[in-house]
C-alpha cells in the first residue's frame, strides 16, 4: 500500500518528531508514505472556511489535485481529514462548484478529478489492525490510558463516515492492541479546548480542567490523542491549568504514533520524547518501557 503524506502545518512547524514516530511505524508496517511538492495548508477547517467558501474549496481542491494520479492521500493529522474530506464531499454533492473551482484552478494549471480519497492515519491503522497486532514485540501493560478522540477525527459524520461520533471504538481497540489498557472516563467525547483558546483562554482552561479532573478520577495514567490541536492543548497548556487553578496535574500526553512505535520496539529514544513538555519518561521507567 502506498500513501501520499498530506502533513498539514502544526506538525512540520511545531511538532515534527510526531512525523518521525509514525514514519517508523508505517514504514515497520511495509506501507508506503509518498512525499508530495508543493502541498500547502489544508486549509484550516475553523478558519478560512468561515471567512470565504470557495477560498476553502480552491485551496483543498489544489492539494488534492496533486494526488490526482495516486488515489489516496494519508494525514497525521485529524483538521487536515476534515477539510480535505469536507472538499471531496461538497464537490462530490455539488458537481456544478466542481466545474467552478477547475475553472479557477486552470489559472495555475491545476485540475482536481474528484477522485482522491483521503484517510486518517489512524483509520489506516485500524484498518490493518491485524498487522499491527503481529508487529508488537513490546506490550504495555502498565499503561492505563485516557483515549481522547477529538472534535474533527469523528464530526461531521455525514462527511468524515467513520466510526460512531457517539460512541467511536477505533482507539480504544488500537490501544489495547498493543497490550495496554483504555480507561473509560466522563467527558471523554467532550472538546479538548484548543479551538476557543484564541477567543477565551480561560474557558480554554476551564474546558481542559474538566477533562483533566475526569481522567485523574478515573484512574488513567496518561493520555493518547491523534490531533496535533489537541495534543498542543493536552501537553503545552496543563501547567497553565496548573498556575490558573492551583492544581497539579502533570499526565503525560502519547501520540498515537509514539504510543504504535514503542510497542513495535522502537528506542524511545528514538522517538523525540524528550521534546514533550509533561515528561513521558517518569512512567515508561516506571513499567519498564524506557531505552
Amino acid at each position: 500500500m502506498t500513501y501520499d503524506l498530506f502533513l498539514g502545518c502544526v506538525i512540520p512547524a511545531r511538532l515534527p518528531f510526531l512525523e518521525a514516530s509514525a514514519r517508523k511505524v508505517f514504514q515497520k508496517l511495509d506501507i508506503k508514505l509518498r512525499d508530495v511538492n508543493g502541498f500547502s495548508c489544508c486549509p484550516d477547517p475553523t478558519g478560512i472556511e468561515e471567512l470565504s467558501h470557495d477560498a476553502w474549496l480552491v485551496l483543498g481542491a489544489r492539494n488534492l489535485s496533486l494526488c490526482n494520479k495516486n488515489g489516496g492521500v494519508m494525514s497525521l493529522c485529524s483538521g487536515c481529514v476534515e477539510t480535505l474530506k469536507g472538499v471531496n464531499h461538497h464537490l462530490h454533492e455539488h458537481p456544478e462548484d466542481l466545474k467552478r473551482i477547475n475553472e479557477q484552478l486552470q489559472k495555475i494549471g491545476k485540475k482536481y478529478d474528484g477522485t482522491v480519497s483521503v484517510h486518517h492515519f489512524a483509520q489506516i491503522l485500524y484498518q490493518n489492525i491485524e498487522k499491527v497486532r503481529k508487529n508488537v514485540v513490546k506490550q504495555l501493560p502498565g499503561l492505563k490510558i485516557a483515549v481522547h478522540y477529538g472534535c474533527h477525527y469523528l464530526r461531521p459524520s455525514e462527511v468524515i463516515k467513520w466510526d460512531d461520533p457517539f460512541e467511536p471504538v477505533t482507539l480504544d481497540e488500537l490501544v489495547e492492541a498493543l497490550g495496554a489498557e483504555s480507561i473509560e472516563y466522563p467527558y471523554k467525547m467532550e472538546c479538548c479546548g484548543n479551538p476557543v483558546s484564541k477567543s477565551d483562554k480561560n474557558l480554554s482552561l476551564l474546558m481542559l480542567k474538566k477533562k483533566l479532573d475526569a481522567i485523574k478520577e478515573s484512574g488513567a495514567n496518561c493520555i493518547v490523542v491523534v490531533c496535533p490541536a489537541c495534543y498542543q492543548q493536552f501537553d503545552f497548556s496543563q501547567r497553565e491549568v496548573n498556575k490558573q487553578f492551583n492544581t497539579t496535574f502533570e499526565l503525560p500526553i502519547f501520540y498515537l504514533s509514539e504510543l504504535v512505535a514503542i510497542a513495535f520496539g522502537f528506542p524511545t529514544a528514538d522517538l523525540g520524547l524528550s521534546f514533550h513538555s509533561i515528561k513521558t519518561s517518569g512512567l515508561l521507567e516506571s513499567i519498564q518501557l524506557s531505552q
